[in-house]
């Protein structure tokens, strides 16, 4: 017999805010102790919501398999994109979801994402000269503002095309202002507020893309925008003006965001652990500079350190879903219009599937170990089911050719007695930007 809702353990915490402090001051630390606490179903209430949340991998394959019949992704995800960035994939069900989706497999391809580490490469290696401005010594710079430009810069290049130049530095800031927008915990638009920029910055956006459809339709160009605003799928049907706009900037957004705090986590890691480091950087100079598409495949250990840093800091840490109708799920009967969380974060600190899951521990990864395997759903930091994020692979990619170069040319340290805290952005990241102490090396 399922367990109904009121029966369920849990927390509510702070009068109207509920937990949302304490999560904002700890990500990580408070749904852990909430799951120590009460087990792998439970209740508690965060951001102006009181949704159930599920942390053993078994219910999250219910969830990811789903593909809207009980669950609707597009009502889960609306309150954090819907006022933004709307039109979006996780903004989509059943059948129309299927369809906006089908339009943009090309641009994942394998012979796309071919085309997308050359022009990284290109890109990468002169950003990373220009972090060896300051001398010969060591020198502090701060991780989150260094990697977000990188990252913005090379999306702004993949998605709207390297010929835009000029014009990318000012996309790119109110890129920023449309991504803080999303993070902002005010959920009013009130003059001042993240969302006011946020919105204001995204008309900006909206009116430059529009202005360059025309062109993209009349010719082709190798960039996600160009290849979207060709793309039709077998009954003849193309996107709209409007959805084009729509699934880029939503594109954009997950592309830069998820793999700024990614890449942020892994200098981290690597930084505290010069054993890792070292083994990467080894295979780095094994491999030598601007690996093309094909070769980063052979970067074995550094995908390692990338799946366990995926683990440790999923891109997204809870997939929000609401109840179409009655169901079951985890051995709980949902009403309708239920809020739940697949925590994907708790499912990859499970401790029955994973040893001492708090560790940061890239061997669990290699092939003698594989303690991802010990369950499908344990470790799905791009999510499952018909919304697995389109770019996944594309992300590790990315991850590989910024990491390799980076440790070719630099060693990285952490200020004497430096102590983490995580802030949700809304992908982990250090709540001070992380100062990091590279030192040049010779090789570059």
């Amino acid at each position: 017999m399922p367990r109904e809702i009121t029966a369920l353990p849990g927390e509510v915490g702070l009068p109207i805010l509920g937990h949302t402090l304490a999560w904002l001051n700890d990500p990580i630390g408070l749904p852990t102790r909430l799951r120590a606490q009460h087990g792998d179903v439970f209740v508690h209430h965060l951001l102006f919501a009181r949704p159930v949340v599920f942390a053993h991998p078994d219910a999250i394959g219910q969830i990811f398999a789903d593909e809207g019949a009980a669950l609707s992704t597009a009502a889960g995800w609306r309150p954090f994109f819907g006022r933004v960035l709307p039109g979006g994939l996780l903004l989509r069900d059943h059948e129309d979801h299927r369809h906006h989706r089908g339009l943009m497999q090309a641009a994942f391809s394998q012979a796309a994402l071919r085309a997308h580490v050359q022009v990284m490469n290109a890109r990468i290696e002169p950003a990373l000269e220009a972090w060896s401005e300051g001398g010969s010594g060591p020198q502090t710079r701060l991780a989150v503002p260094s990697f977000r430009q990188l990252t913005l810069d090379l999306a702004g290049a993949l998605f709207l095309g390297a010929e835009l130049g000029a014009d990318l530095p000012r996309l790119t800031q109110s890129f920023e202002r449309v991504a803080e927008g999303v993070a902002g915990v005010i959920p009013w638009n009130l003059p001042g507020t993240a969302l006011w920029r946020g919105l204001r910055a995204r008309a900006s956006l909206v009116a430059y893309l529009r202005a360059l459809i025309p062109s993209r339709r009349a010719a082709p160009t190798p960039d996600l925008f160009g290849q979207l605003c060709q793309a039709v799928n077998e009954s003849g049907e193309r996107y709209t003006d409007e959805e084009l706009i729509n699934h880029v900037l939503f594109m954009w957004m997950a592309a830069h965001d998820t793999t700024t705090g990614s890449l942020v986590m892994m200098a981290y890691e690597l930084a505290r652990d010069a054993e890792w480091q070292e083994r990467l950087r080894a295979e780095a100079n094994t491999l030598g500079p601007n690996l093309p598409y094909e070769r980063l495949g052979e970067a074995r250990e550094t995908e390692q350190v990338v799946n366990e840093v995926l683990r440790l800091y999923p891109p997204v840490g809870s997939v929000p879903r609401v109840t179409n109708r009655e169901t079951s799920l985890g051995g709980v009967r949902l009403p309708p219009n239920t809020p739940i969380r697949a925590s994907i974060l708790l499912a990859q600190r499970h401790p029955a599937f994973w040893s001492d899951p708090a560790r940061f521990d890239p061997d669990r990864f290699s092939e003698a170990r594989a303690e991802h395997r010990r369950h499908r759903h344990s470790f799905r930091p791009f999510g499952g089911g018909a919304h697995t994020c389109m770019g996944l692979r594309f992300a590790t990619l990315q991850m590989k050719a910024v990491i390799l170069p980076l440790l070719r040319r630099f060693r990285l340290n952490l200020p004497p007695g430096y102590v983490l805290r995580i802030k949700p952005t809304p992908s982990f990241r250090p709540a001070d930007d992380l100062p990091l102490l590279l030192t040049p090396l010779n090789a570059g």
